[in-house]
């Protein structure tokens, strides 16, 4: 069986999306899978990996970049937000995609792939090559009009239309619609399965009038259990050069500006926590704040506790070793489709407190592995903290052995290449059924 992944990019320089795809990617041809991916942008030296823009033609360069300058100038003009994406329509052919290939896939994964290829790319590989499609959510794009998160609108349920995320030229046939008219017709009129990470999202998926009628399946990403795992804490702290007698509550983004990233939900929930501990002045005076990300943004914050900054971790080891020095993982996320860094810290055995969305519905049980607050509730996550960090050594201890189970039996890799390969030798077979 020969797989197709395609995305936008295959790892590094974009966020968890592209290193999830080619992990996968990578995974399965560990399993013995014949795996291929094709890119628009190849970062790696992979040669499983083929660069879409090295065999191209012109015109579909033409396209691309005309298309990139068209949406800045979009963006700028008429205040479009920042999680809106204007489709490309077309910019590269689906017969200049297959043309690079030795052949034909039996089966198509795609992941990230905005900017790259469209609804209507897919559905022509489709036609072209007759190999099912399925599409991976890495956010809710595939979903929607060009929302990439929806926050409270639920135009997708419909027709979208109206679209709020599109300043001063939304209206019932606004570019929202538009595109959603063009996916819905390429969805229906094509062999594609959705498959989704979390329980959250597919409960979305389940209402999405895009994929209406279409099966779909939930596939929890795969990470490293080997480096995501637990470690000795004071090594961890050592390696990071953090003190061993605090307190740590480790938080962090690619961007903490996003306002899906729930930073100011965050503040406020330490705010609380602060007053919540005022009776406990020995474990607050002992609570350290750790953060990784952007040096300059978190200095924009203000925090009750002794915060430092670790910048940007580079690499697995140096992200896992923040988990595994910490006594507790925050994500105030309020709109994701992770994020990554839940599976990452539930794998380390460090509990987390979240909000009730994404992964979390999944990973995270208050009184288990860490606190599911409600969501956008500051007070509930002051909380959630507190009641972690309160543990006696036993009961924390028992924490940290759940999250490690649960990580094992949800995020091991081996569990979503077997999924993934039950899933294509299903499809396949039952195209071959049909004498497609």
């Amino acid at each position: 069986m020969k797989v197709l992944h395609i995305s936008a990019q295959d790892r590094g320089g974009g966020g968890g999306s592209f290193e999830a795809s080619y992990r996968l990617h990578r995974n399965m041809l560990s399993a013995g899978i014949d795996s291929q991916m094709l890119v628009l942008n190849k970062s790696s030296n992979d040669v499983t990996v083929l660069n879409a823009t090295s065999y191209s033609q012109l015109l579909d360069k033409i396209k691309f970049y005309w298309h990139k300058l068209k949406r800045k100038y979009l963006i700028k003009r008429y205040d479009f937000s920042g999680y809106f994406y204007i489709d490309s329509q077309s910019v590269v052919s689906a017969s200049s995609l297959l043309k690079g290939l030795s052949g034909y896939p039996d089966i198509i994964v795609a992941h990230w792939i905005s900017g790259f290829v469209t609804s209507e790319t897919l559905r022509e590989m489709n036609i072209i090559t007759g190999a099912p499609i399925l599409w991976y959510f890495m956010d809710m794009a595939p979903m929607t009009g060009g929302c990439h998160y929806m926050f409270e609108c639920e135009g997708y349920k419909n027709q979208c239309g109206s679209c709020p995320q599109l300043g001063t030229k939304k209206g019932d046939n606004d570019l929202s619609h538009k595109q959603w008219a063009r996916k819905f017709q390429s969805v229906q009129g094509a062999n594609i399965t959705p498959v989704v990470a979390s329980s959250w999202q597919r409960e979305m998926l389940l209402s999405s009038s895009i994929f209406a009628g279409k099966s779909c399946k939930t596939i929890p990403l795969g990470l490293n259990v080997n480096v995501f795992q637990p470690r000795n804490q004071v090594e961890a702290r050592d390696f990071l050069g953090l003190p061993h007698d605090r307190k740590i509550i480790f938080f962090g983004a690619m961007n903490m500006h996003e306002e899906r990233k729930g930073f100011v939900y965050l503040v406020n929930a330490l705010i609380e926590l602060y007053e919540l501990l005022y009776k406990y002045p020995s474990l607050r005076e002992s609570i350290l704040l750790v953060s990784a990300g952007k040096k300059k943004h978190f200095n924009e914050l203000k925090f009750p506790f002794e915060h430092r900054e670790l910048g940007f971790l580079s690499g697995d080891v140096a992200l896992a070793s923040a988990y595994q020095a910490s006594d507790v993982f925050v994500c105030p996320s309020i709109e994701d489709a992770g994020p990554m860094m839940i599976n990452e810290s539930i794998l380390c055995g460090t509990p987390v407190v979240s909000f009730d969305m994404g992964i979390a519905r999944d990973l995270v049980y208050t009184g288990k592995t860490g606190y599911r607050a409600k969501l956008r509730d500051s007070t509930d996550m002051s909380v959630g903290i507190y009641e972690v960090l309160k543990l006696d050594d036993v009961r924390y201890k028992l924490m940290r052995n759940n999250c490690r189970n649960m990580g094992l039996e949800l995020c091991h890799p081996d569990v979503q290449v077997r999924a993934f390969s039950s899933l294509c030798v299903e499809l396949v077979n039952l195209n071959l059924k049909i004498g497609r």
